[in-house]
């Protein structure tokens, strides 16, 4: 893939530069304060520290820093290769669906709920990184399995249901349900988060069917092929990823208003 046209990056890369204060030493993300009447300061009550804001707000942040990174990548490095570009859209694509899959719902039990679903999937992640290292928390302090285990506790002080925390947190169906709440079809979404993902994840399938055959030779046993990738083909990824940041960002601007 070449640095060709990438005019359509342009919508994505303003998003993070309206959000980021540059330092000499470090970079910010200015989501702005949460007001202290506002929806999403009454999603935290009773949350114990599981907050619903802390959820969507690493989840932006995460966003913009990829997508910040993929704007150094292309405007500064002027680097562009086959697999980084959709890497990086992956990291705007699945945290911008989380923020707005917790957010875009009307009822405050099921944002909280969301909210614990995901802190719960956190929590058990890390429990595995610590039987992977053998890491033992000094007590008082808890392990992760320990910590998801105390949630629902929570949910059920707040009300909540608590075979919601049990489900399964999956991407994929945040990128579905954001996708609708950015007018796509759930497919389509889901489709477009697949070849981002299938790219990180170094499968050669989205090459395959996303590239162009320039030329074929024969070899024992079978063919070297010549694939081109386009530009193009990372239009629609790019087009999606900054929908969901758009939405996310509107989303939360709406949750954390008020006093």
């Amino acid at each position: 893939m070449t640095q060709g046209n990438l005019d359509f990056l342009a919508p994505l890369f303003e998003i993070g530069e309206s959000l980021t204060d540059k330092g000499s030493e470090r970079v910010g993300f200015g989501l702005g304060e949460i007001g202290a009447s506002s929806s999403l300061a009454q999603d935290d009550v009773g949350m114990d520290g599981y907050n619903t804001s802390s959820i969507v707000m690493h989840a932006i942040g995460a966003a913009l820093d990829h997508a910040l990174t993929l704007q150094l990548l292309v405007t500064r490095a002027r680097v562009v290769t086959n697999a980084a570009p959709w890497t990086l859209l992956r990291g705007v694509i699945e945290p911008s669906s989380v923020a707005v899959w917790i957010l875009d719902d009307s009822n405050r039990k099921h944002r909280q709920e969301r909210a614990l679903r995901v802190w719960h999937h956190d929590l058990a992640e890390r429990g595995k990184w610590e039987d992977d290292l053998g890491f033992v928390p000094q007590s008082p302090a808890l392990n992760g399995r320990a910590r998801a285990a105390q949630l629902i506790t929570i949910a059920n002080n707040l009300g909540l249901r608590p075979q919601a925390l049990n489900t399964k947190f999956t991407y994929s169906d945040a990128v579905a349900y954001a996708a609708e709440a950015v007018s796509m079809p759930r497919g389509t979404g889901r489709a477009r988060w697949r070849e981002t993902s299938a790219f990180a994840h170094g499968r050669t399938w989205p090459l395959l069917r996303l590239s162009e055959p320039e030329s074929a030779e024969r070899i024992r046993g079978g063919y070297i092929l010549t694939l081109t990738l386009s530009e193009n083909d990372l239009k629609p990824a790019a087009e999606f990823a900054t929908a969901l940041l758009e939405r996310a960002l509107m989303d939360y601007a709406a949750a954390a208003g008020g006093e």
